[in-house]
């Protein structure tokens, strides 16, 4: 990973009026010295225009703020200026210059401008149509902004070559996933909404971008983010507007929804510390070592797990009847006779694909420097992500057959962390630039739980009267189209890279949007 400085840099900030955009942006007008942060937005009324209107107004305070004692230098309306009309105020270096331009990221001649007139170094990509429902009425809307925007932006960078890409995606992109926690490891090829199939297409476009390109890309899948001055369609949002006018809410799925609701705080936080790390891409080299394919040197045999990977994958405990069937087709049975070799194959094939590392127990743990020496090791595993199977010796050589079917049995039941295309080399990760993280609680709340603690909160914050009729204003609704009923962040690897996980509560959190609710609408 390679660290970046963020002082002194040009940063671009898509779609920095909306929620979290311009969270991200207060944070770097507050907390870098001579950066100039450039904040694109095409202020679209998916949602009420004077919110965003409200943020940008927020934000061009506390430039003007973050200045003094210097003299305030020239920021700019959603009316103002526009690409064609940079403004380049004269500041203190000291000093994070702020320039909003409304644009729009599907409009590849202004990003192109853009680019080569403020050659950014850092750009966050957060502009994007957002809404799960919505996409299913309004599709034309999400492949502009969220397929053709994305691309725009890549090609911008491919072509005025930047420091760090990061980019939004989103829990959506799990779909009706049943493992939980939601792992970055996990597969994710079933989408439920085409807001989550753009989502990913953005990380497969990245991928591509970062391995052709060299640009280091990082993605990051936000969980049910909620806060002040948040997006008036999602559920907590939505769900006050309603009881205010005496409205009945429609709860889904009956109430059994599970959410990880994320702080904006926490996902700018974990922002902040991303944008300070960029992947680096990893030498193209073959793992060595028993437990992570030996093997693989053999160039025959290599092209043959490359070439049957995604078969293999598929249907596990069949894996060697498919490199059995294959090598008869190239008349090298005869080579390949032994069974324990093929078997061998098969076990570094499972390493590698699954994440797995097979350890013989030799008998000689009764040692305290061995006991020792083990579990280092299988802390060092776990921390990598390894599952550790364990056998004897007395397995190994008299029961082989049921060791490996043990193995099978396994894989079978565990995703495979790669998707297609198979990694090059039989590693463990893509030799390109390219990092995805999870950034969420880790603390899936039943919706119902939810929503009486919003009440509770919007009582205490005079929002509502305390005398409320809760169970007079709700309805429980069944599943909509589109939705998934659970979402739940293994962030763990966020914890591992960058030392952050989230920290603020659902009660603090929705404290703190009822206070800003009651200031701003009451």
């Amino acid at each position: 990973m390679k660290r970046i400085d963020l002082n002194n840099k040009t940063i671009l900030v898509t779609g920095g009026a909306g929620f979290i955009g311009a969270n991200l942006i207060k944070r770097l007008l507050t907390e870098t010295q001579g950066t100039t942060i450039i904040n694109i937005d095409n202020l679209n009324a998916y949602y009420d225009v004077s919110l965003k209107e409200y943020r940008l107004k927020e934000l061009e305070q506390l430039a003007a703020l973050s200045a003094s004692p210097e003299p305030a230098f020239p920021t700019v309306s959603p009316s103002a200026p526009t690409l064609s009309q940079p403004p380049f105020p004269t500041v203190s270096p000291s000093v994070p210059t702020y320039i909003f331009l409304k644009a729009d990221i599907s409009d590849k001649p202004a990003i192109d401008k853009l680019f080569s007139e403020y050659k950014p170094q850092i750009v966050v990509n957060l502009a994007a149509q957002a809404g799960v429902r919505y996409s299913i009425e309004n599709p034309d809307a999400y492949i502009m902004s969220n397929m053709m925007g994305f691309y725009n932006i890549l090609e911008a960078c491919r072509h005025n070559p930047v420091e760090h890409l990061i980019y939004a995606s989103s829990s959506s992109v799990y779909g009706g996933n049943k493992k939980i926690p939601f792992s970055t490891d996990d597969r994710v090829d079933n989408p439920v909404s085409l807001y989550a199939a753009t989502k990913k297409s953005n990380e497969l476009f990245a991928h591509c971008y970062s391995k052709l390109y060299d640009i280091p890309t990082t993605g990051l899948r936000f969980f049910t983010v909620y806060g002040p001055a948040g997006r008036p369609d999602m559920a907590y949002f939505g769900f006050t507007n309603k009881l205010l006018k005496g409205d009945t809410i429609q709860i889904f799925n009956y109430g059994n929804c599970r959410r990880d609701f994320t702080y904006v705080d926490d996902i700018v936080e974990g922002i902040m510390r991303v944008m300070q790390g960029a992947p680096e891409a990893s030498p193209k080299s073959s793992p060595k070592g028993k437990d992570l394919g030996v093997h693989t040197a053999d160039p025959m045999m290599y092209g043959l797990l490359k070439e049957h990977a995604e078969e293999m994958r598929n249907n596990p405990t069949e894996a060697e009847k498919v490199l059995w069937k294959a090598l008869r087709a190239k008349g090298l049975g005869v080579k390949f006779r032994q069974q324990h070799i093929i078997e061998d194959f098969i076990v570094d094939f499972y390493c590698n694909e699954y994440k797995v590392t097979i350890e013989v127990d030799g008998g000689y743990h009764n040692v305290e420097k061995q006991i020792k020496s083990d579990a280092e090791r299988t802390a060092r595993l776990k921390e990598l992500g390894y599952t550790e199977l364990r056998f004897s010796n007395e397995e190994i050589l008299c029961d082989i057959d049921n060791v490996l079917k043990k193995i099978k049995t396994f894989c079978s039941g565990t995703p495979s962390p790669y998707s297609p295309p198979f990694r090059e080399g039989l590693g463990v990760g893509s030799d390109a630039p390219y990092a995805i993280y999870n950034i969420g609680g880790g603390h899936p709340e039943n919706l119902l739980d939810f929503v009486n603690i919003l009440q509770e909160e919007l009582i205490r914050a005079g929002v509502l009267p305390q005398d409320y009729d809760f169970e007079a204003h709700k309805e429980l609704v069944p599943m909509q189209p589109g939705d998934v009923p659970t979402t739940y962040a293994d962030a763990t690897a966020l914890e591992r890279d960058f030392g952050f996980t989230p920290k603020i509560t659902l009660r603090e959190g929705l404290r703190k949007f009822a206070e800003w609710y009651k200031d701003y609408y009451c």
